[in-house]
């Protein structure tokens, strides 16, 4: 009898000893294949490692309790406050099972639909601590912010805890998303070998690699248009984003001449710090449009960039963190032939990209700040590239009030792109015992005071106490350390 044989044979016999196994699997012991050989099959391969959220596609219907030393549990989570810890159900016990949170490191959720939530004035709130938290602008004075969240309802922001305010568009998008696979092209990477190459895996709002991969869509992109995403990374950020493509397979630039036909399209390249836009055709030489080294990608592991593409002009125009960096101009005129994108992640590390929105755009390029001190000042950047710097008083009615050097004046924030508020003099440190990860993809860092089906109670000096639903997290972290809060929503991204 082989090993294999011998083992099922075992473990049939065995009921108490595969209880165990199925709750507490060391999470190294999800990654092996242990296949039968005709009669039994032991499916421990199918158990996800829950430390790295870029390695799944999905983790069930279940919650997973992660402990500190690697075991793993599948059931649902009952309950935690300071009397019980965690309390924890699962279905091979008879009762309620109760862990010290002392002991455990991570709960991950299954992804949850979000609910549709009326707002006027969508927006992204981007903390200090660099911690962000969607919902709708409703109000501001002085000292706080109002938002109205699906998550909490209303909510009151200090503002000396806020970095920046971005205002999401309610001009009809030509895509939103990711909300899925369905309807991407996954591929190999082109110069990846076989071993190193894996896929985009989807996960609550996101994709997700870990090994070289491409994934590509046609978007419908417009003639002129607003591309924008959010890219985070651990390690080094090596991609290369294949813009006005009609093909859905990455393309070997080296040996372009002999891949199947495509249609030119343009190859961005953003390697470490260093940035490359190149127009791409089958048979022309390679030649680049402008190459420069961008310091901010080096600084943090995650960045908000902005394509905006005018196809008659033949220009396209890159901004970080809503900063232009610099606007090519193809001398040939613009020589895209399709409207999709391609993201090849080039196998350094690991990448999540979100938040994709395409829309039309007008074509209007920011204007030159003519303000020689606005890093002092609150700034309201505009829609039409302009901006309005001073001293923000408050909004009201869907107005913000500036105080600026020529007095005060109304802006309509249908008309703001970005609130930015006076930097703080010193870096922000999360406080909280919990880090939580939110179905959209932001986070939060906060004391959790108790948790019930019914509601999550957390308390945060960026907002005081608050009444989460149960459904508006993905995942907590617990345990954290200085250094981890220092780290804030960085950290957590690719975990």
């Amino acid at each position: 009898m082989n090993w294999r044989g011998w083992m099922n044979k075992f473990l049939a016999r065995s009921g108490l000893l595969w209880l165990a196994l199925c709750l507490f699997i060391p999470q190294g012991w999800a990654q092996l294949q242990i296949i039968g050989n005709g009669q039994t099959t032991i499916k421990m391969a199918t158990v996800p490692a829950l430390k790295t959220a870029a390695g799944n596609a999905s983790f069930g219907t279940k919650d997973a309790l992660v402990f500190r030393n690697g075991d793993l549990l599948y059931g649902q989570l009952l309950g935690i406050d300071a009397e019980h810890g965690i309390r924890w159900s699962h279905a091979d016990s008879t009762q309620p099972i109760e862990f010290k949170s002392d002991n455990v490191v991570a709960i991950d959720f299954p992804a949850q639909p979000v609910p549709s939530f009326p707002a006027d004035s969508p927006c992204r709130v981007r903390f200090n601590n660099e911690e962000l938290l969607d919902g709708n602008l409703i109000s501001a004075d002085a000292q706080t912010l109002t938002l109205d969240t699906w998550q909490a309802g209303k909510l009151k922001l200090q503002r000396s805890s806020l970095q920046s305010i971005t205002l999401i568009s309610q001009a009809p998008a030509v895509f939103a998303g990711p909300t899925g696979k369905e309807g991407w092209t996954s591929g190999k990477s082109a110069v990846a070998a076989a071993a190193d190459s894996g896929e985009w895996i989807y996960r609550n709002g996101a994709f997700y690699a870990a090994k070289a991969a491409s994934i590509a869509r046609d978007l419908k992109l417009p003639d002129v248009a607003e591309i924008q995403f959010d890219l985070a990374w651990k390690g080094s950020l090596y991609v290369a984003i294949a813009l006005y493509t009609d093909s859905l397979q990455p393309v070997n630039l080296v040996s372009k001449e002999n891949e199947p036909d495509f249609g030119g399209f343009y190859s961005l390249q953003i390697n470490g710090t260093f940035l490359d836009l190149k127009p791409i055709t089958k048979h022309d030489p390679l030649r680049s449009l402008g190459q420069l080294i961008i310091p901010s990608l080096g600084e943090k592991p995650r960045a908000h960039l902005d394509l905006r593409v005018n196809k008659p002009k033949g220009t396209i125009a890159f901004f970080i963190n809503d900063a232009l960096v610099i606007e090519w101009k193809d001398p040939q005129g613009f020589i895209g032939q399709g409207t999709g994108m391609r993201f090849v992640h080039q196998g350094m590390g690991a990448a999540k990209l979100s938040g994709l929105r395409i829309t039309q755009w007008d074509g209007q390029m920011p204007v030159p700040s003519a303000e020689t001190n606005i890093m002092t000042q609150d700034v309201a950047w505009l829609r039409n590239g302009s901006h309005s710097a001073g001293v923000i008083e408050g909004i009201q009615n869907g107005k913000l009030i500036i105080q600026g050097a020529l007095g005060k004046s109304e802006v309509s924030l249908a008309e703001i792109r970005q609130i930015d508020f006076t930097a703080p003099k010193s870096p922000a440190i999360a406080s909280g015992n919990v880090r939580a990860t939110l179905t959209q993809g932001a986070s939060l860092t906060f004391q959790l005071e108790k948790w019930t089906p019914e509601g999550v109670v957390v308390s945060s000096p960026n907002f005081g106490q608050a009444t989460f639903k149960p459904a508006a997290f993905t995942k907590l972290q617990f345990g954290l350390s200085p250094a981890e809060r220092k780290q804030g929503a960085v950290k957590s991204d690719l975990e």
